[in-house]
């Protein structure tokens, strides 16, 4: 999984959790909602700190940690929980929810936010 997560982390990452239709398998894509189930099995909240990285339609998500750089200097922690489409592997960066954005920008998101992430370290 590092590596998945290595790859995303030099492209730019965008924001998801509004209820767009690219949650859950590819092929059966639901709204990104509270009523989501996330690829590693958690339920998805768009208010919490979290993000999707891509990864291989059979790779197993299992919930792991980063650590970003936030807008003040400090560095948050980022949960890595869910899977983004396989296609952007090595082109496509994190999606984050829109707490995520809010926690490391300083600024509430809007629906189309993308923008460079700072890796601090690894949890």
């Amino acid at each position: 999984m590092n590596l998945f997560i290595t790859l995303a982390i030099l492209k730019s990452a965008t924001i998801y959790g509004y209820g767009e239709k690219n949650c859950g398998d590819p092929e059966i894509p639901r709204a990104c909602d509270k009523n989501a189930i996330t690829a590693s099995g958690e339920r998805f909240d768009p208010t919490e700190i979290s993000a999707a990285v891509p990864a291989p339609k059979n790779k197993r998500i299992r919930t792991t940690h980063i650590w970003v750089k936030a807008y003040n200097n400090s560095c948050i922690k980022l949960k890595i929980n869910d899977k983004k489409n396989w296609r952007y592997i090595g082109r496509g960066g994190l999606d984050l929810t829109p707490a995520a954005v809010l926690a490391i920008t300083g600024k509430l998101p809007r629906k189309s936010w993308s923008g460079t992430l700072e890796l601090c370290k690894w949890f």
